[in-house]
């Protein structure tokens, strides 16, 4: 059969241009394109195959309309919806990529099935002519759930795909921002709208809502919705374009809207016209059945029967009696004019109506394709319109926007193409006084300005050439400096390494000085002698007597030594030496009974001699801790590697390290006044913390004059903080230069002297610690200011 087009079919087939154009563009320029705009291939594609099934059911009244419908309409939007969710995904960034490689999955499945019980469900279903849709398609109505299930399945699984693609785009709509959030937005609305005539169209499937209401959103919407998302996409600044394309494209698309909406109202007032035609009709027949004529006279009709008496008035196809058995029940609505089907050929499709006359119940029923036929005339001028629309366009372009818009923007770029490959003596000729001739002139002012900066440049170029070679004399100089510091960096590890090697003897002095102290046997009062108490009493006595004069120190210890040979006692010499070492330098007359028995002086030379080794192992246990500080100050000082977590510390334990370790250095006649009040405990790193002590102590021993040099060291517990006061009298710092003592490689020392890095590394350790540093300084006093919180704090 030819194809009669209906008044749907201008709509489809403008939309086939339309989508085919965008398609074939894109396609064209796929290699350009960016990941999201190549995934728009697939919906453009699955878009244009659906508005070609529609134009096709839309043009042709025959029965296998049906299987385009089912077969080929009904995958495609399914196709589209699924590849239109893994686009949104992917839209602007693949934010979620577990979520869209699964959701790709199931949506896949589900379009799958449903095409599956769409397919299967249409050979259950009788071929109808559907009155509300004008064109064959399987039947809509069943009370079977299995038929229901299948009419469903297509609009049902694609309200799910799009609303869960739908949440994915929510969830990115609030996460971007911006053009991203804009452009997200876009693509939502767009979405919506899909999502909404889907939902329309179960309405329609269960009977809820109007099929030419929904057929008209359809048509309309989908040819808005098109529109705003190709003029969208071509304006985007990832897809590659000319402007005469993005022209050409505006004006073709901006023309089919504007077409689609003057087609609107001219179908609608067709259709409405050739209503009342019908209407007349059946007003005439009327008027002549009541003025007794048995055979009207018609124009459009083609059968007239008389539903009472069962017989036929006008029967131009010479149809059967068998049909009006198919009336004899018919009630008599009286309504206006509708769309029934008699049999499977379209030629026993009709428009009919009810009316009485003369008390008589009459059917009337006029020929559908001769509608169809005046209809298909009135599409075919508004597709010519449309292609001769274009065909002008297409035409006119070198005239309308080539010269005047096309070709002077060449231009401009061609001047600024020659700019950017260094010519700056390019001119670019105005031939118009619009704003691309306000852009030309403002491009040759610019060209202008751009060549006398050129100038400019060259001269600055050549200050900076002598300015840079002074800054590299500045940067040797400061490569010395950094030389330096390696080198005391170095020497930091070797110093730690040699402080652990020290370390270990160290605890092994250490630990024998313990075992022999726990392997002393001084006994218990219970188990000791009346001897032993004695000689412990007067070993103690004399403990912290003071010594007597230098000149009658001689004549004392003469005496003992007779003494003790009066005694008989071996080596009395040796033993007088040793009590006068000890401030022993007479013998009371009290403990002269220890020496009348070889017992008794057996039991005072032992106790002596344990004296004697306690006394030298307290010497040896003093030396062994002032040596393993000032190692720990060593080890710490020179310590440069990672950092351990934050420990609670005490700061007067790192200070009297510091301390410790320079004790033997101070300069001469330098007096260290070192209080403390309180024990403040901190959160810190000990290593850092002996790095700020060494260099403010070291610095200040430095500062300090010759003669009368005094150090004053203040450690202060107070509600929040630990206060550290570190002033010294010497000279003091100059006023200039007093701002920049924290700078890196600031220094006023000789080369070689210093690194300039001490006090920027002191600040910068302050500040990890959540404190702060402030000095103060005149000629005579420089007083450096340490807060560090408390750990309690």
């Amino acid at each position: 059969m030819a194809p009669l087009l209906n008044l749907y079919s201008f709509f489809y087939f403008g939309l086939c241009l339309v989508s085919g154009i965008a398609f074939a563009y894109f396609m064209s320029r796929k290699e350009d394109l960016t990941p999201t705009f190549r995934g728009l291939l697939i919906p453009l594609a699955c878009l244009f195959i659906w508005s070609v099934a529609w134009s096709i059911c839309n043009s042709f009244v025959a029965p296998w309309t049906a299987y385009v419908f089912v077969f080929l309409k009904n995958p495609a939007i399914l196709i589209m919806g699924v590849s239109t969710s893994h686009l949104a995904f992917g839209f602007q960034e693949n934010g979620f990529p577990r979520w869209k490689a699964w959701s790709l999955r199931i949506h896949i499945l589900l379009a799958a099935l449903a095409i599956l019980a769409n397919g299967t469900g249409f050979f259950f279903r009788e071929i109808q002519f559907d009155p509300k849709m004008e064109f064959y398609v399987p039947n809509q109505h069943s009370s079977s759930h299995i038929v229901q299930l299948s009419i469903l399945s297509i609009a049902g699984v694609l309200c799910l795909i799009l609303g869960h693609t739908i949440l994915a785009l929510t969830v990115k709509f609030f996460k971007f921002q911006g053009s991203k959030k804009r452009n997200t937005g876009g693509f939502l609305l767009a979405i919506l709208g899909i999502i909404s005539l889907a939902f329309a169209d179960i309405l329609v499937d269960l009977n809820y809502f109007s099929k030419p209401t929904f057929l008209f959103l359809l048509t309309n919407l989908t040819v808005i919705i098109m529109t705003i998302l190709v003029l969208v996409s071509l304006n985007q600044e990832t897809i590659p374009s000319t402007v005469g394309f993005k022209i050409m494209t505006f004006n073709l698309t901006v023309l089919y809207l504007i077409l689609s909406i003057v087609a609107n109202f001219l179908f609608n007032r067709f259709r409405a016209d050739f209503q009342n035609e019908m209407s007349r009709e059946k007003h005439s027949i009327k008027t002549q059945l009541e003025l007794g004529s048995t055979y009207p006279f018609v124009y459009l009709t083609e059968l007239v029967i008389d539903i009472q008496n069962q017989n036929f008035r006008i029967n131009k196809t010479d149809h059967t009696a068998e049909i009006i058995k198919k009336f004899q029940d018919r009630p008599a609505t009286f309504e206006s004019f509708k769309l029934e089907s008699f049999s499977s050929d379209p030629n026993g499709i009709y428009w009919t109506s009810d009316f009485h006359a003369k008390n008589h119940h009459f059917f009337i029923a006029i020929p559908y394709i001769e509608y169809r036929n005046t209809v298909h005339q009135t599409v075919v001028w508004l597709i010519v319109t449309l292609l001769f629309s274009l065909f002008t366009i297409f035409m006119l372009y070198p005239v309308l926007h080539k010269t005047s818009i096309v070709y002077p923007l060449t231009r401009l770029l061609a001047g600024i193409r020659k700019m950017q490959a260094g010519d700056l003596f390019v001119t670019v000729k105005v031939s118009s006084r619009d704003e691309i001739g306000e852009l030309s002139n403002s491009f040759n002012e610019m060209i202008s300005i751009v060549r006398d900066a050129r100038l400019q440049l060259e001269q600055k170029i050549e200050e900076r050439t002598l300015s840079l070679n002074q800054t590299i004399l500045e940067l040797k100089e400061t490569q010395e400096q950094l030389l330096q510091a390696e080198r005391m960096s170095t020497l930091g590890k070797i110093a730690a390494s040699v402080a652990h090697e020290i370390n270990n003897p160290l605890a092994a002095i250490k630990g024998s000085v313990q075992f022999i102290k726990d392997g002393q046997s001084f006994g218990t009062n219970q188990n000791k002698s009346a001897n032993d108490l004695l000689a412990e009493k007067f070993i103690a006595e004399f403990k912290d007597q003071k010594r007597s004069e230098v000149t009658s120190r001689f004549k004392r210890k003469k005496e003992l030594i007779a003494f003790f040979k009066s005694k008989s006692i071996p080596d009395p010499i040796s033993l007088a030496d040793t009590c006068f070492d000890f401030k022993m330098e007479v013998v009371p007359e009290a403990y002269q009974q220890l020496f009348d028995t070889e017992e008794g002086k057996l039991t005072f030379q032992s106790q002596l001699n344990e004296f004697v080794i306690g006394f030298h192992l307290g010497i040896i246990e003093t030396a062994v801790e002032r040596a393993s500080k000032i190692v720990f100050a060593l080890k710490h000082h020179s310590y440069s590697g990672p950092k351990e977590s934050q420990k609670l510390l005490s700061l007067k334990e790192g200070i009297d390290s510091v301390l410790s370790m320079y004790s033997t250095s101070w300069k001469q006649n330098i007096e260290i006044d070192w209080k403390v009040e309180g024990d403040p405990v901190i959160l810190g790193h000990a290593d850092e913390l002996v790095q700020v002590w060494t260099n403010l102590i070291y610095n200040s021993i430095q500062a300090c004059p010759k003669e009368g040099g005094k150090i004053r060291i203040l450690l202060k517990d107070e509600q929040t903080e630990a206060l550290v006061l570190i002033e010294d009298n010497g000279k003091g710092i100059p006023e200039e230069i007093l701002p920049r003592i924290f700078e890196p490689f600031f220094t006023t020392k000789e080369l070689g002297m210093g690194t300039g890095l001490g006090l920027s590394i002191v600040q910068k350790i302050i500040e990890n610690h959540n404190g702060n540093i402030h000095v103060e300084s005149e000629p005579g006093k420089t007083l450096f200011t340490i807060r560090i919180p408390l750990a309690k704090s």
